[in-house]
């Protein structure tokens, strides 16, 4: 039984006492394993959940039946056997709200169906923060190598960054407040949601994917999906060179602008609202209709349907990726600068403008040469002109 230890009047000394006692009743009571490095053994396609507050969060794969945990000391490390069901099951996703410039942007409720679990009893591992502890504390970073059959996999921190390499077996769901989400050769199915945060997708080939963010930019580079629903309030979307799968495809942003680069044959369909426009840039031939705030794009000849839209942002058309476009015209600045560097859009005050190319000037000097300042031209030698100063009483 842990007791509370009283303050008292003897200094430093009781002080430090009554910490020590309290630190060893935890380490005493808790039935829960902790690790420096650890290896759990046994574990064939288990199920791992990751929940920190603060810390980076690092989940790699290997082809062996057991769990390695890099962790720091503080963090629980929880093994227990548990039976799921074969058949596929939803699993209950909490509406999100924050403050933004203009008034509360909230993220609603919804449920998401994760792949079908193998039957029978499995491993599951649990990495957490002790029960208890405040989100002011220490960084607890974690990183955790699964077996490459892993079933299913949850991953959180409040503010970190969360980085998921060559998972392709079953199911990813994760979410970063604050921070950076990275996925790279990822596969299967995925839920992921940021906060402000940003999210980069690279290199993976998704069955279905679900992404959503209150403020943060999504960019996805040479993926390749067939389903796949993306939706952001303040933040921009960029899909680039990538293909699509028969299935639904559909992206969307409230503030930001969305911008989809295909490899393949595809049928776009883009729709801009308020001042936004949709614009296209595509290096082969294209039949193009309608323009404006709405247009259809079919290339090579038309394929899945993808469609993308934005109530306050431009939505942009393309084939191939903007990296290897050596020059775009200056709308095509800011899906550019999205895909370059996929950060928190800058945060807009009411009644106020951002200048975006002089911003992407300032962030990626590599794009462009150095200015030529004009040579001044010195004045010819003569008398100087004369100024002359009027002086003035301030007057009740």
């Amino acid at each position: 039984m842990i007791t509370t230890p009283r303050w008292s009047a003897h200094g430093t000394t009781a002080v430090v006492r009554a910490s020590l006692l309290l630190l060893a009743g935890i380490l005493l009571t808790t039935g829960s394993a902790r690790a420096d490095v650890q290896t759990i053994d046994g574990t064939d396609a288990p199920i791992v959940r990751v929940n920190v507050k603060q810390g980076d969060v690092t989940i790699r794969t290997w082809d062996r039946s057991s769990v390695q945990i890099d962790a720091d000391p503080s963090l629980e490390v929880v093994r227990r056997t548990v039976g799921p069901a074969g058949e596929p099951y939803s699993i209950p996703i909490p509406s999100t709200e924050q403050q933004s410039a203009q008034g509360p942007v909230s993220l609603p409720a919804e449920s998401f169906v994760v792949a079908p679990i193998p039957q029978g009893p499995r491993e599951a591992i649990v990495v957490r923060d002790p029960v208890g502890t405040g989100a002011l504390g220490p960084p607890t970073p974690v990183t955790i190598t699964v077996p490459n059959n892993t079933v299913f996999i949850l991953a959180r921190t409040g503010n970190g960054t969360l980085d998921v390499r060559d998972y392709h077996s079953g199911t990813f769901v994760g979410f970063v407040g604050r921070g950076r989400m990275q996925l790279d050769n990822v596969g299967g199915t995925v839920f992921a949601q940021t906060g402000r945060a940003a999210m980069v997708v690279t290199n993976s080939s998704f069955e279905r994917v679900r992404a959503r963010s209150l403020f943060g930019n999504m960019t996805f580079e040479h993926c390749d999906v067939r389903q796949i629903e993306a939706t952001s309030i303040n933040g921009s979307i960029v899909y680039d060179g990538g293909t699509f799968q028969s299935g639904l495809a559909h992206f969307e942003s409230t503030r930001g602008n969305v911008a989809i680069g295909t490899n393949g044959a595809v049928q776009l369909g883009g729709h801009a609202a308020g001042e936004g426009r949709v614009y296209t840039n595509f290096q082969h031939p294209v039949r193009v209709d309608g323009h404006d705030g709405e247009a259809n794009a079919f290339v090579d000849g038309g394929g899945p349907v993808v469609t993308a839209t934005s109530e306050r942002g431009n939505v942009y058309f393309y084939d191939g990726s903007l990296r290897s476009r050596s020059q775009l015209p200056a709308q095509w600045q800011e899906p550019l600068g999205t895909l370059q560097r996929p950060a928190v859009p800058l945060r807009r005050e009411a009644g106020t403008t951002v200048d975006v190319p002089a911003l992407f000037r300032q962030r990626f000097p590599q794009q462009y040469p150095p200015r030529v300042q004009p040579t001044k031209m010195k004045s010819a030698p003569g008398p100087r002109p004369r100024h002359v100063f009027r002086a003035f009483r301030y007057q009740r």
